[in-house]
């Protein structure tokens, strides 16, 4: 195995001037799980630049827990920086406190309890909206789902609908240009290639509408309680607000993070329990025993621990943000290997979640590895990141993924024929096309 330097492993195939290009269109997943085998530390080329990919759960711990060390940096995180603005999914750590501060009062315990009652109303709109033996697009309906939800979140002035409408028709192809602008060389990314274009197209779309909702508000000048008001209204600790241009970002990160995460996790679940029916029926025994005919709550959540321990196993399986860089600030060490400063680190909650080494039968789906008996390995579960940049919207995701599965789950049973997972288009999320299954009304099916 060729190494650069102890501790180093070089992946094979890189091909001049595109390096590993290809293999990271064309089934970037498959070349994840090959790298493993060659070490801890992997090294790739996306194009002339080099980069670490980082494979064993302890090390990717070292690097989300020392921050200062192992800075947001690297393409990935600068395509979404060029994305969604410099706002606290991919600022530098020196503005991310200043950033996190503003934004921690909308998630706290008592504005999730808010949340989940908007949560329930639109989880009941869109289960009631279902007729029996109707075929539904599940990945269509969850966006539907997670949109109007962090609509009602975000913004309470229904001025401000149309930029969640935006935003969301625009995302495929943001997710899209983010990931392949990222593997791509610079000078294919300046080039006016079809897909570049269609980028940033999307992403100009959504920053106008995101703009244009900011500056109504501004205008309005009244507060409507919502996270867009209390943004607005933020002032640090020196007494300065935020700038537009994080306000911007905030918003842009909520919304693109808010509706993509909670659907496709969302989407994926269903898939699996149409592949696993007995554990559907198991969750649907759960659900009626809680919930009997009416929609989850968030008074329900500490009895729906099966729903929960799906969409976890769900995140696993599937994490939606499913690969991330991070860089060096200064030199580092890490299992024993010197790494240079401003070198572009990869890790990837995909891999991780299916390492063997830290969890047993890693590809079957089974809730019941999280029940509390089992002993979990230390940082092999990152969904939602870790240290103090773990995703500040971690338990609104959770709750309205079990708040919204638990309900589908009392009311319908759902079936398809597909034998394999769907197909996964490389994009920035593990999104899911083409998840369509047949509905069956339970009270129906009880009369």
């Amino acid at each position: 195995m060729a190494t650069d330097q102890a501790g180093i492993a070089q992946a094979p195939g890189a091909l001049p001037i595109v390096g590993h290009l290809l293999p990271l269109l064309r089934d970037p997943l498959g070349f994840l799980n090959t790298l493993p085998a060659h070490g801890d530390l992997v090294q790739i080329r996306l194009g002339p630049q080099r980069a670490l990919v980082v494979c064993r759960p302890e090390l990717v711990q070292e690097v989300l827990l020392q921050d200062r060390t192992f800075d947001k940096g690297g393409p990935i995180i600068e395509r979404v920086g060029n994305a969604l603005g410099n706002g606290i999914a991919s600022c530098p750590h020196s503005a991310h406190r200043r950033l996190r501060r503003s934004l921690q009062p909308a998630f706290s315990r008592t504005c999730l309890r808010e949340y989940a009652a908007i949560m329930t109303e639109e989880t009941d709109a869109l289960t009631t909206g279902w007729s029996d033996g109707r075929t539904v697009d599940v990945g269509v309906e969850m966006y539907g789902l997670a949109s109007s939800t962090i609509a009602r979140t975000l913004f309470t002035d229904k001025a401000a609908r149309p930029a969640v409408e935006t935003v969301t028709l625009c995302l495929p192809d943001i997710f899209r240009g983010i990931y392949q602008q990222a593997v791509l060389p610079p000078l294919l990314r300046r080039l006016p290639l079809p897909p570049n274009l269609r980028y940033e197209r999307a992403r100009d779309r959504a920053w106008s509408a995101v703009s244009k909702t900011i500056g109504l508000y501004r205008k309005d000048g009244t507060s409507h309680g919502d996270v867009l008001s209390m943004l607005l209204d933020t002032r640090d600790e020196a007494g300065g607000s935020l700038s537009d241009s994080e306000i911007h970002a905030q918003i842009m990160t909520l919304l693109v993070a808010g509706i993509d995460t909670t659907a496709v996790a969302l989407t994926w679940a269903v898939h699996l329990l149409c592949q696993h029916p007995g554990v559907q029926e198991r969750l649907r025994a759960e659900t009626v025993k809680v919930l009997g005919t009416r929609t989850a709550t968030w008074d329900d959540l500490p009895r729906l621990d099966l729903a929960r321990r799906v969409i976890t196993e769900t995140l696993r399986l599937y994490p939606p943000g499913w690969i991330f860089t991070r860089t060096t600030t200064t030199e580092a060490r890490l299992a024993g290997a010197v790494i240079p400063p401003d070198t572009t680190l990869i890790y990837s909650p995909y891999l991780i979640h299916r390492d063997a080494r830290s969890h047993s039968r890693p590809g079957s789906f089974d809730p019941d590895r999280w029940l509390p008996e089992h002993e979990q390995v230390r940082g092999a579960l990152i969904p939602f990141g870790g240290g103090a940049r773990k995703c500040i919207g971690d338990n609104y995701a959770m709750t309205l993924a079990t708040l919204a599965l638990a309900t589908i789950v009392s009311r319908w049973r759902f079936t398809h024929g597909a034998p394999r997972p769907p197909h996964v288009e490389p994009r920035m999320t593990l999104t899911p096309h083409n998840v369509r299954v047949r509905v069956e009304c339970l009270e129906r099916a009880s009369v």
